[in-house]
């Protein structure tokens, strides 16, 4: 049964129709640290592995998915746990909105990012971060998941009652993915994309048909609502159709 799609729908994480800028905290090298603090608690820690999988995470979505309360996120990033940093959005209209975001401090990393480097963040692009933001509302979908790394162009992985699926996020465009997917011809994992519109997915379907892709697509706008809709290509009709 298909689900009715708004056409004038706007994503609140849509890379084209609003202007973004982000202000990232940069850490000076010779900063000096006091002796890091290694009794964290179980939901720091759960927190802590979920960024270092992705990258970076925004303020709401760390208190939805693990329970932080403000003054428990301000309290990591006084302890180096975590580093507060500003998105800043504005829309066509004009109403500007700050979004803080977090990423691993450096006593966040400890012993779970051995190779961590000082400001990894400021490699983090606009689309990269949009991507992991909206990555952690797809995860806000379920109750228990677990969250592991995935290799590029993918922005993280998930186990779903014991099965992986990589997730990869679309903003302004497909290239990457399928450029991975034309030299990956065995790639059987299972794959979640989410996309702003569905008829951006257009350029997967030749892979779908000739690869066999186990590929659903989630949209922003049921992500919005925090529905749980999943598409599929039918290559019998030849159009994408929710079941």
């Amino acid at each position: 049964m298909d689900q009715a799609i708004n056409n004038n729908f706007i994503s609140p994480f849509s890379f084209i129709d609003h202007k973004w800028e982000i202000m990232w905290i940069q850490i000076p090298s010779a900063t000096k640290y006091d002796k890091p603090n290694e009794n964290r608690s179980e939901k720091e820690n759960a927190a802590l592995e979920a960024i270092s999988c992705v990258g970076v995470i925004g303020g709401l979505q760390l208190q939805y998915l693990f329970g932080l309360s403000r003054e428990h996120i301000k309290r990591m990033c006084e302890k180096h746990l975590l580093v507060r940093h500003t998105l800043y959005k504005t829309t066509q209209d004009g109403k500007s909105q700050e979004i803080p975001i977090y990423t691993v401090g450096r006593f966040g990393a400890n012993n779970m990012m051995p190779e961590y480097k000082d400001n990894y963040w400021i490699e983090l692009d606009t689309k990269k971060v949009l991507k992991a933001l909206l990555f952690f509302q797809f995860c806000q979908l379920f109750k228990d998941i677990e969250i592991a790394p995935a290799p590029e162009p993918f922005t993280a992985s998930i186990y779903l009652n014991d099965q992986l699926y990589y997730i990869y996020v679309e903003r302004d465009g497909l290239k990457d993915l399928t450029l991975y997917l034309k030299w990956k011809k065995n790639f059987k994992e299972r794959i979640f994309v989410v996309t702003e519109n569905i008829q951006y997915l257009k350029e997967l379907e030749m892979f779908i048909e000739e690869q066999s892709l186990k590929l659903r697509a989630v949209v922003d706008e049921h992500l919005k609502k925090r529905e749980f809709i999943l598409w599929h290509f039918n290559d019998k009709t030849r159009e994408w159709i929710t079941s």
